[in-house]
């Protein structure tokens, strides 16, 4: 096991992974829950939701490919959410993507919201991070996750 510079900031949360973790706002809202599937890790969105929220959830994610292995493959459902987090796109961006890309993250399913101003920031992030990345953006979760369950790694792109 790796050590990850937030895992300390989420000690509790990240020892008890594979458990699912869910990350709750002051008035005890659980607004994200990380869970592991076989070939990926899901984030499921609930509520409105703050570019503080989108930040403290991809800390925790990316402490949790720093410190165990896990799959290349994240499912980002929003579609229960609303609220404007493109503040974070930045953070996301310069900080964040670096760091996920080198704990192995490869293949990111974003499922859009039918909130505005979810979608818009969810664009913006699709913009700057591809093709860093492979992204896609999904109107509804069974496409995205098929999309998701069917990325090959490159190597195996090729000879298929």
């Amino acid at each position: 096991m790796k050590a990850s510079p937030y895992a300390t900031e989420f000690e509790s949360e990240i020892a008890a992974w594979p458990k699912p973790i869910r990350l709750s706002n002051p008035g005890g809202g659980v607004y994200l829950t990380l869970q592991l599937h076989k070939d990926y890790i899901e984030a499921r969105w609930n509520g409105h939701i703050t570019a503080g929220d989108v930040v403290t959830a991809s800390k925790v994610y990316l402490a949790l490919l720093q410190t165990y292995p896990s799959p290349d493959k994240l499912l980002n459902d929003k579609t229960n959410v609303t609220g404007d987090w493109s503040d974070a796109n930045d953070w996301l961006e310069f900080e964040w993507l670096p760091q996920v890309i080198y704990a192995g993250l490869r293949y990111l399913a974003h499922v859009y919201s039918s909130n505005m101003f979810s979608r818009l920031s969810a664009r913006d992030l699709y913009l700057r991070i591809t093709p860093r990345i492979q992204m896609q953006n999904f109107n509804h979760r069974g496409e995205a996750l098929h999309w998701l369950l069917t990325c090959l790694p490159p190597q195996l792109e090729q000879t298929a």
